[in-house]
């Protein structure tokens, strides 16, 4: 076994930006007949070690496998422990990436032994920082194939869990990614419709446009642990995993609230265009995106002055929000116009309008993929858009009235809440195929993902 680290890398803004927005990790196992484990896992370093990035990579003979990591961070470590008969051909590189997805620095792997395991056999040093965890790991070695089955029962971060909300029925489905079954049902406010979650702080955040409040789920325990009162009608939910902000459109009081996450109150209320209904968030420009249906276009709002700094008219009707960081593009729904318009984040200008099926309702985005899916509630249908071309590559049949869209980037796969059936379809990214089909509660809406 062995143990590579990039060290602690600071990241702190220049001119208002991080050089360094994502990671980007190639792992190569050069041997032609063994396999090997690499587990990585990825830290946050902001006064203290927090893990966003908990994913154990499988490298057949042969194989190389690249991985997409969120940094936008002051901070931040990457830590590698390789195990295996291919241990020794096992090869990783780092890369930081800036915003636009161009290559920024080359980060260093450093080994174990210049970490400090050679300094094991001098007394306290044993016990003590790093010594304590590689002295077990060794004895732990088949438990790294069991890595899958954490998520079950851990309060790990990344948990591979999807969470539905049910609007009838007044609750949420809780779906083990590993699996594909339903393995919780959390109540929640009147009319459940959007879900979204923050990854870092595994915080699940549950709009109930009935009861005008949030419910904030703890992803670990399934329990709703705070309710927040916001405005009329709250539809959807946008959060930023980097500022741990909440973002609530009220659709009838034609505003947005922003919740703290670290306290679970609201902090501001930001006047948005005509009946907002959804929102998407670019975390490495600190950008939100209102999409107000009424007013056909969408609201900008800065999230550090929490002010609207640009109004941009899209189609008719416009409601479902997707963002892509790596491109700082955003992609809206419009239903009236069965459309697409595509935004670019740096002139806040539709640069495209894209024709898909009968009524979109929510979009998602697969950054790593760069490959983007609209739901079109009056097709039955899941339009596949290609980022790089803007071009609709698929159309996938699903259940009846398909409404709320989750991607799971580390697996790519999408999941589609279709409430005319009360079902969850599982579309494998890959293949362009529906490969499960999930019952859940009645007429489910919102989908969020925590991978």
């Amino acid at each position: 076994m062995a143990i590579l680290s990039t060290g602690p890398i600071a990241n702190n803004p220049v001119g208002g930006a991080r050089s360094t927005q994502q990671v980007t990790i190639k792992l190569d196992n050069s041997s032609s007949t063994d396999s090997s484990l690499v587990l990585i896992q990825g830290y946050q370093l902001n006064g203290s070690r927090t893990t966003y990035v908990l994913e154990m990579v499988e490298l057949a003979p042969n194989e190389v496998e690249t991985r997409n990591y969120f940094a936008n961070f002051d901070a931040f470590e990457f830590v590698f422990t390789t195990s295996g008969p291919a241990e020794e051909s096992t090869q990783i590189s780092v890369w930081g990436k800036s915003n636009s997805g161009q290559l920024v620095t080359a980060h260093r792997l450093v080994s174990d032994e210049l970490l400090g395991s050679n300094e094991g056999p001098q007394g306290d040093q044993g016990p003590q920082g790093p010594q304590g965890p590689q002295g077990p790991q060794g004895d732990q070695g088949p438990q790294g194939d069991q890595g899958p089955q954490g998520p079950e029962g851990s309060p790990a971060t990344f948990t591979n869990r999807i969470y539905v909300a049910n609007s009838v029925d007044d609750n949420v489905s809780v779906i083990s990614g590993v699996s594909n079954t339903v393995i919780a049902t959390i109540p929640v406010g009147d009319q459940p419709r959007g879900v979204g979650v923050n990854q870092l702080t595994n915080q699940i955040y549950v709009t109930n446009s009935t009861s005008d409040n949030v419910s904030v789920i703890d992803g670990s325990t399934n329990n709703v642990v705070a309710t927040i009162t916001v405005g009329n009608q709250p539809f959807e939910v946008g959060v930023n995993p980097s500022t741990n902000l909440i973002y609530i459109p009220n659709s009838v009081d034609d505003n947005v609230s922003v919740i703290s996450g670290a306290t679970n109150t609201v902090i501001t209320t930001i006047t948005s265009g005509d009946f907002p209904s959804n929102v998407g968030v670019n975390p490495s420009t600190n950008l939100i995106y209102i999409a107000n249906s009424s007013g056909d276009n969408v609201s900008v709002v800065d999230g550090i002055t929490n002010t609207v700094v640009a109004t941009i008219p899209v189609g008719d009707g416009p409601e479902g929000v997707g963002v892509n960081p790596s491109t700082n593009l955003i992609y809206v729904g419009n239903q009236a116009t069965d459309n697409v318009s595509v935004i670019d984040g740096a002139t806040n200008t539709v640069i495209a309008t894209i024709p898909i099926g009968d009524l979109p309702r929510k979009v998602g985005v697969n950054p790593t993929t760069n490959h983007i899916y609209v739901a079109n509630e009056n097709s039955d249908n899941v339009s596949v858009i290609n980022g790089a071309t803007n071009i609709v590559t698929a159309t996938i049949p699903v259940g009846d009235s398909p409404n709320g869209v989750g991607i799971d980037p580390s697996t790519n796969l999408i999941y589609v809440a279709n409430r005319g059936t009360d079902n969850v379809s599982v579309i494998n990214g890959a293949t362009n195929t529906v490969i499960a089909t999930i019952s859940v509660g009645d007429s489910p809406i919102g989908v969020g993902v925590n991978p």
